[in-house]
């Protein structure tokens, strides 16, 4: 059986809201949105890496001179007496 128009149990079709394609404009936002975020991020680690540049001398110098407190060489031995002392 053949029906002419839509089945009963569907909507009236001037009710039904076609479907929005997203706005040009929101579009935009987005994507200068995400451009804005993935820029922060390498913005942020360019300067955290100048940071590390800078402090890494200050920091290598703090360890090498704590391992110098900390940890003392062995005593050396004792010279042999030499034979051209008078």
């Amino acid at each position: 059986m053949a029906m002419n128009g839509p089945p009963s149990w569907a909507p009236p079709s001037e009710n039904l809201q076609p479907l929005r394609r997203l706005d040009r404009r929101v579009l935009l936002r987005q994507w200068l949105l995400v451009a804005a975020a993935v820029s922060l991020i390498i913005a942020v680690g360019i300067v955290a890496w100048r940071v590390g540049r800078l402090a890494a001398p200050t920091l290598v110098r703090w360890q090498i001179t704590l391992t110098d407190v900390t940890r003392d060489a062995p005593p050396r031995p004792d010279l042999p007496a030499s034979p051209f002392a008078r």
